[in-house]
């Protein structure tokens, strides 16, 4: 986006921001609203907090906030209020709310008040490619209003040490409370369910005792489509003879990618769609991503996981890491060769032993009750508010 382009959409949230001063002459309430990735889906961590909420709080009222609000009706049937996102209802509901939940950057014309608790879950664990101001591919302006546009957050969740160092206290140069407790979608992998995972299964139409190899890569700026051209049909022979069993593949793109990759798999199935990526990867036996922070959460199941980017190069000079990928957990291959090498010599013990340095190395603060301890920060602050 050119700077003119961008000014004048920073000039526009200003002018909401500033015209949002009105709700602040009205109470604040005791309700929680949440988002997922701006309004797009029902997951993450915060729907781990509103179905906890809605347990050990089911008086408490809840919000939730959706680009296409007509496809999370079935919502109202457990008593949360359903708002598109970005609505001017959507608009008073966060000014009004006590509680705010928001996995990702928030847009930035909203504009919170004294009061209210602004809680930040993240949607990535540990420190891989580089967010924030700290990105290479974003200019000064959007540095200073990315950091400026976070200041409203009160709580923030850290999944560990290395997350609140260079995300938190660097990308977002952010200084209020840090909740190093983990995030909340982690913890079912900590402490798997595994008749959720077997009624995922039945909804995929998969039969017991079959392998899923899931293919989960990152976009890209450019949005090119050539770097997932993984030979899923080599892939799939390789995997049986060192794991045995029958494979089947399933794929889940980035949602700015969806509809722009098309993949010719013999048996595979499309899951872009699917909106929790957390059950995906509890019935996963191996993952294959790239510089997606979804390693941190596969990690904490200790299973197989295979890091594919052909365009390594290209993506340091646009984006760049936090940690270099030879310290990450995982092997790592830029061609197909590589990648079927990698899974014939896996060494089950020496993964083992490299997830737990590798989670040692950054400090990691997941502890599997994550979403209670939220739950209780925010019955917590209705009570301190009441």
């Amino acid at each position: 986006m050119s700077q003119l382009k961008l000014r004048i959409k920073y000039a526009i949230e200003g002018v909401i921001h500033l015209l949002l001063r009105m709700f602040c002459l009205l109470p604040l309430r005791d309700q929680v609203v949440f988002s997922s990735f701006s309004g797009r889906q029902y997951s993450d961590s915060p729907r781990r907090i509103s179905e906890r909420l809605a347990r050990v709080a089911p008086d408490l009222k809840q919000i939730w906030a959706f680009t296409e609000p007509d496809k999370y009706a079935w919502l109202s049937e457990k008593g949360i209020d359903v708002v598109r996102y970005k609505s001017l209802r959507y608009l008073f509901l966060v000014m009004t709310s006590r509680v705010y939940v928001d996995n990702v950057e928030f847009w930035s014309a909203l504009r919170f008040r004294k009061g209210q608790t602004v809680i930040e879950t993240w949607h990535g664990g540990g420190a891989y490619k580089r967010v924030g101001s700290d990105r290479l591919d974003v200019n000064e302006l959007e540095r200073r209003h990315v950091v400026r546009k976070m200041n409203g957050v009160t709580v923030f969740l850290s999944s560990s040490k290395a997350f609140t160092k260079y995300v938190l206290e660097g990308a977002y140069h952010y200084q209020g409370e840090i909740l190093e407790i983990g995030l909340p979608r982690n913890d079912e992998l900590i402490a798997p369910d595994a008749e959720s995972a077997n009624e995922l299964r039945r909804k995929l139409g998969l039969p017991e005792g079959q392998k899923i190899l899931l293919y989960a890569p990152t976009f890209r700026n450019s949005m090119s489509v050539e770097i997932y051209d993984v030979d899923f049909t080599s892939l799939k022979e390789a995997l049986a003879a060192r794991f045995g069993g029958e494979w089947v593949v399933l794929y889940r793109l980035h949602y700015y990618m969806k509809g722009n990759v098309l993949f010719d798999i013999e048996d595979g199935i499309d899951v872009s769609d699917y909106p929790d990526m957390q059950e995906l990867l509890a019935v996963t036996d191996v993952l294959l991503t790239d510089y997606s922070s979804t390693i941190w959460d596969f990690a904490l199941t200790g299973r197989p996981c295979f890091l594919y980017a052909p365009d390594v190069s290209d993506y340091c000079s646009e984006r760049n890491f936090y940690t270099p990928i030879e310290s990450w957990p995982y092997p790592f291959a830029e061609d197909n060769a590589s990648l079927i090498k990698n899974v014939s010599s896996f060494d089950e013990m020496s993964c083992r032993a490299a997830i737990d340095r590798h989670l040692s190395a950054l400090g990691s603060t997941e502890s599997g009750n994550a979403t209670e301890l939220v739950c209780l920060r925010i019955l917590s602050a209705l009570e301190e508010k009441a």
